[in-house]
């Protein structure tokens, strides 16, 4: 999931507490206690004076139980969905369009913070502001470093590995017509980590221009920082969205070979799984 988003730390934990939840890791002490816990999150990128705080909390429950009642349930209704589709033979075009799905998702929450957001960032001192985009290249120069203690071969390995234990997880034993799937589907995979570092120093640039440009009016400062915020692909290059876009396609195309290969036992293992992931959703959506 991205760092490069500016105060949007916040609705990050917002939906952190989500795919935690999904994980099956204390979903419903986290998602419902985000107001306070988000207070670490956040004091990893800025320091907050009291009233800056009490407002980013304030931001956050709200945010959430707003995402608790519109978004829970249509998440809820997009696992039933995919598990219906994955339990036929999907086409192509049909998980395609379910995925395109999550983005929407997603989009609703930024635009829903926005303008709380914008003015979170508008009480920030220059000092504050600093500090937030200096943490923020912190974070793009320690991936970049991790990134390049690893040769290609190496990060493919670990990709392989890591696709191998999803589908483990949701499929049970794996037989080697399976592995071999995947295995090619990993070995067509192309790598967007430094279109995505491009991405985000774009981002980053264009918010610290936002921040310490001294000429930029009021409605200029909100204008323009509600387009860092909400217009992502603005700073993606087009070869990073073509590439994303055939990555996709890669993984869907996965999806429909395994699926004619997955047996009547491992289709059973797989909808235990949903179950368990709605039966989190569930309770998270019950639990005013």
């Amino acid at each position: 999931m991205p760092r490069i988003n500016m105060i949007l730390k916040c609705r990050i934990a917002v939906i952190g507490a989500l795919l935690i939840a999904l994980s099956g890791c204390s979903a419903s002490f986290t998602y419902n206690n985000i107001g306070w816990l988000s207070a670490f999150w956040i004091d990893d990128y800025v320091d907050l004076t009291k009233q800056q705080s009490k407002q980013a909390k304030a931001l956050i429950k709200q945010s959430r139980d707003w995402h608790r009642k519109t978004q829970l349930p249509l998440y809820r209704q997009d696992l039933l969905s995919l598990q219906k589709l994955l339990i036929n033979n999907p086409s192509e075009q049909a998980l395609l369009s379910h995925f395109q799905g999550a983005k929407v998702h997603w989009q609703s929450l930024v635009l829903y913070v926005k303008d709380d957001l914008v003015a979170l960032a508008m009480s920030l001192s220059a000092q504050q502001r600093q500090e937030f985009v200096d943490a923020i290249a912190k974070d793009m120069a320690d991936d970049v470093e991790q990134f390049n203690e690893q040769t290609e071969l190496e990060r493919k390995q670990e990709r392989l590995e890591r696709q191998l234990d999803t589908y483990k997880d949701w499929l049970g034993p794996l037989d080697d017509q399976q592995i071999a799937l995947i295995s090619q589907a990993n070995s067509e995979f192309q790598s967007t980590f430094l279109l995505w570092q491009a991405y985000k120093q774009a981002r980053l640039d264009k918010l610290k221009q936002v921040f310490f440009d001294p000429q930029l009016s009021r409605e200029q400062f909100i204008s323009q920082l509600s387009m860092v915020i909400t217009e992502r692909e603005a700073f993606m290059s087009d070869e990073l969205i073509r590439l994303d876009a055939n990555n996709a396609k890669h993984y869907v195309q996965l999806l429909i070979n395994l699926r004619a290969t997955i047996t009547a036992k491992q289709l059973k293992h797989a909808n235990a799984e949903f179950a368990d992931m709605l039966k989190d959703i569930e309770q998270l959506i019950a639990n005013d």
